[in-house]
């Protein structure tokens, strides 16, 4: 008898402890769930706060980096657009990802884990005027894109070789931004002027040098307001930092950037999307 209650004990025991697990392990996943769901509501709340500082209409004067972060946040994809002439297309660059395009396309993609699927479409063409933008389906295939952000080097070397008029080059600008903002009116725009060159001050047929064309582009830009970086001053400024030479930087044509030009071009519009 004594031996039957022994195993009667037993069985209890053995019972207690069973359900005593088994509700030790319910209750270990339940917290472990409300952990789960503690932590997605901490990361959610960060990230309502993250969007609301990055907000466009709580920053003024926002940078494109954080206007891209914002983008981020709010969207599935985020794409950056590129129309332009040698300069986007990468003349001159031993490879494509070594031009200011490919090392911008890289820079931003690691700014962020969201930033990392960042669509990049390059529209560049060498040899294109800005009538040739016009004319040749360039800005449709950008809006086509629906980028949020559209980055455009006025063509101005080949406008200046091609030997159109100052006039029709402020005409073809504003009918350029004016599609690209009637098409696009959710994306920024970033105009960027063309590289330093070494005869820029060469004239062409109707006596009209290449910084004769960025003074009148710019003319324009800053009447219109529109976003807006010198890119041959930003890097006619580096070079005289790191004391180097504009020959250093050019191909063997003085027009175009080689590697090392592509690296500066670079450096110049990476610091003016951070906000520099």
């Amino acid at each position: 008898m004594k031996k039957y209650g022994l195993l009667f004990m037993a069985g209890i025991c053995l019972v207690v402890l069973v359900f005593g697990h088994l509700h030790w392990k319910n209750m270990s996943q339940a917290a472990g769930i409300e952990g789960k769901k503690a932590e997605e509501r901490i990361k959610e709340k960060e990230k309502e706060d993250r969007e609301a500082s990055l907000k466009p209409e709580n920053n003024k004067q926002q940078s494109l980096i954080d206007y891209l972060h914002y983008k981020s946040l709010t969207q599935d994809k985020v794409i950056v657009s590129l129309m332009g002439s040698n300069g986007t297309s990468g003349t001159g660059a031993s490879n494509s990802s070594n031009s200011w395009a490919g090392r911008l396309e890289k820079s931003l993609r690691s700014e962020s884990a969201e930033l990392e699927t960042l669509g990049f479409i390059n529209h560049g063409q060498e040899g294109y005027s800005t009538k040739d933008l016009l004319e040749g389906k360039k800005i449709d295939a950008v809006i086509h894109d629906n980028p949020d952000l559209v980055i455009f080097e006025n063509p101005l070397i080949n406008n200046q070789y091609q030997s159109i008029s100052l006039e029709q080059t402020e005409k073809d600008l504003k009918n350029i931004m004016s599609k690209l903002q009637k098409e696009l009116q959710n994306a920024k725009i970033l105009i960027i002027s063309p590289n330093p060159v070494a005869n820029s001050k060469t004239e062409n047929s109707l006596e009209l040098n290449y910084v004769d064309y960025i003074k009148v582009s710019e003319s324009a830009i800053r009447k219109n307001k529109w976003t807006y970086m010198n890119s041959m001053e930003g890097i006619e400024k580096k070079l005289k930092e790191e004391n180097m030479r504009l020959a250093d930087i050019l191909t063997n044509d003085n027009i175009h950037p080689n590697d090392q030009g592509h690296i500066i071009w670079f450096e110049v519009l990476d610091e003016f999307i951070k906000g520099e």
